[in-house]
């Protein structure tokens, strides 16, 4: 299977999906609910992406964990990738040579708006309206049948305090004139006690030309750069777009910027976007020369394989320019154990 660079997932519109559907388990007993947002202390239900199929492993696919599971596809091939909704109508083609949209089906919008739970029904689909969506062949959508807020999780597995399957998903595709499917698997993970802290090893270019310090996060840790250098100093983004912009009149964002779409503080220039990706939208954010921000590199939502032990979970990269000098920001990401109150002393 060929992968995704976790730091540079295919280009596409980003949206947010709230609503949530059940999911079909291969469990069947008297449950608690766990889903990823749920607020449960005793762990989280999360949604794996399994090996693709041979028929398919041209394809780059991409499972992420933002705001509800997020997949995300590249199809560099000259074959047409359709994707179904749960009644078997097409509602995505991704290729060969742009990604396209269903307009008139229901799904292509519930996976793809923000809104309130039941504002679109499924049963609200029209005639078929295909448009271009994307003019890559590139496409990133919150697919309902991987959410995990309805997902059950047994009462033994929860008592069991380790990792578990806890049922299946899957979304059947015709990739040329091939039937297949892309699936996966829900995974129950048990709450470790101890937390993600994330460091910076190598400033690059930026020796002696900037402070940059990680902040701890819960789950969204993010970096602090204070910025003393001539050249304007630019941060890349998660797909080597321009993000963030340091300079003698102060800090911008750009506004056009997918990355800054996912962390953009309250009250701070919207994302605004637009069809190709190319134009940079400056907005000033700070009229100093330092600024903070949720930095999604930096964190790390997979299994901790010890968690009784420190170790390390990820290594990660922030691409940056200094004048038309490129270099990069280095660091790494270490899982430490937390004592539960109840040892303490024992």
């Amino acid at each position: 299977m060929r992968c995704l660079n976790n730091s540079r997932p295919p280009r596409g519109r980003r949206y947010v999906n709230l609503l949530a559907v059940p999911a079909i388990l291969v469990w069947a007993a008297v449950a608690h609910g766990h889903g990823e947002g749920s607020g449960e202390d005793k762990g989280t239900v999360h949604a794996v992406l399994d090996p693709l199929p041979p028929e398919l492993s041209e394809l780059r696919v991409q499972l992420r964990r933002t705001l509800a599971p997020q997949l995300l596809v590249a199809n560099p091939t000259g074959k047409s990738l359709v994707v179904e909704d749960e009644t078997g109508r097409p509602f995505l083609r991704i290729g060969p040579d742009h990604a396209e949209g269903d307009l008139g089906a229901a799904a292509f919008h519930r996976t793809n708006a923000l809104m309130a739970p039941g504002a679109i029904p499924a049963e609200a689909s029209e005639d078929p309206r295909w448009a271009v969506v994307e003019a890559t062949p590139n496409w990133g959508w919150f697919d309902l049948r991987l959410r995990t807020d309805s997902v059950d999780v047994p009462d033994q597995v929860v008592d069991s305090g380790k990792t578990a399957s806890i049922g299946t998903w899957s979304l059947p595709v015709q990739f040329g004139d091939t039937v297949s499917m892309i699936s996966g698997h829900f995974e129950y993970r048990p709450d470790a006690n101890g937390m993600i802290q994330a460091n910076v090893a190598d400033l690059g270019a930026l020796q002696g030309k900037a402070m940059v310090r990680a902040m701890p996060g819960s789950s969204r840790p993010g970096l602090f750069l204070s910025y003393y250098g001539d050249s304007p100093l630019t941060l890349m983004g998660e797909q080597d777009e321009p993000f963030l912009r340091f300079s003698q009149q102060g800090v911008e964002a750009n506004r056009n910027s997918p990355t800054w779409a996912t962390v953009a503080p309250a009250g701070a220039p919207s994302y605004v976007g637009n069809d190709n990706g190319s134009e940079v939208l400056w907005a000033r954010i700070s009229g100093g020369s330092s600024y903070g921000w949720i930095e999604p590199r930096t964190s790390y939502s997979g299994r901790v394989e010890n968690p009784s032990q420190p170790g390390l979970v990820k290594r990660w990269q922030i691409p940056i320019q200094i004048g038309d000098s490129r270099s990069q920001i280095q660091g790494k990401s270490e899982w430490f154990p937390i004592e539960p109150e109840a040892d303490k002393g024992h």
